[in-house]
């Protein structure tokens, strides 16, 4: 299966246009997205190359507590510790042969999420999603399949004024992911997605032992601390198996900075 990363889940607590404020400081235009009026969501993009980060945060409470889709319900659950980085997503271009090859690797999923987001110009935009059951605590990643092809969307988002010319020579390079074991975690993501893991390494200097795992054009390093005093266990402490830090290649700016409690570099 073809898997391409799609878009990094940020949940923040604040406006998403507050999202857009920030990079603006830094020199970068991200931009407002728009609503998610059946998930009571709303949020801002920072499109980087073919990817983006998206902004993620509530509109409305009551009806984003009702909501089944479980991005939505991880969501509403992070957000009641701390604000963070909280999912991957993954494009396909065939939902359901995808949904099929999982379940015949033994994983139990979702009926297939219709979703829409109207924009600021009132303008809508449809996709596909698809989420893995399961009760492991390092969120698997979700997938995604849009109603336009990918040479059309970009230029349609181009027109809109979505993206930054210079985050286009851009990438996301990796994303780092705090969990209790690395081995494990990256083993069974190999094992689904035809992943490969490139190494296992000890970083003495951050007291941590990753494992790297090589998507499509994309790293996902699991990250496990070697103490109690590593910054690691405090996240997981506070948060559980979650994504961390975001890395793009090359680097936006000389220093790396922390940005609704998620690192950037």
């Amino acid at each position: 299966m073809r898997l391409a990363l799609d878009h990094i889940v940020h949940f923040i607590q604040q406006h998403p246009k507050v999202a857009v404020e920030e990079w603006k400081k830094r020199g970068f235009h991200a931009t407002m997205g728009g609503r998610h009026e059946e998930w009571g969501t709303y949020n801002s993009l920072l499109y980087v190359g073919e990817a983006y980060i998206e902004y993620l945060a509530i509109e409305n409470t009551n009806i984003a507590a009702k909501s089944n889709n479980p991005l939505i319900t991880q969501m509403v659950n992070d957000l009641t510790s701390e604000e963070g980085v909280g999912q991957i997503c993954f494009r396909t271009s065939n939902i359901l042969e995808l949904k099929e090859q999982l379940e015949n690797k033994g994983c139990r999923t979702y009926p297939i999420f219709n979703g829409s987001r109207k924009r600021q110009d009132g303008s809508m935009i449809k996709w596909k999603m698809l989420f893995i059951k399961g009760s492991s605590s390092v969120p698997k990643p979700f997938f995604i399949e849009w109603e336009q092809e990918d040479s059309v969307r970009m230029k349609e988002l181009k027109e809109l004024g979505y993206l930054d010319d210079r985050l286009l020579k851009h990438s996301i390079h990796s994303i780092k992911i705090a969990v209790n074991d690395c081995e494990l975690a990256a083993k069974d993501w190999e094992r689904l997605f035809h992943f490969t893991i490139n190494g296992i390494y000890i970083d003495e200097h951050s007291s941590m032992k990753k494992a790297i795992l090589k998507a499509e054009s994309f790293e996902i390093h699991f990250c496990q601390p070697l103490n109690e005093e590593s910054f690691l266990h405090n996240i997981l402490r506070k948060r559980g198996e979650r994504p961390f830090e975001i890395n793009f290649a090359p680097i936006l700016v000389p220093n790396s900075f922390c940005l609704f409690s998620g690192i950037y570099n």
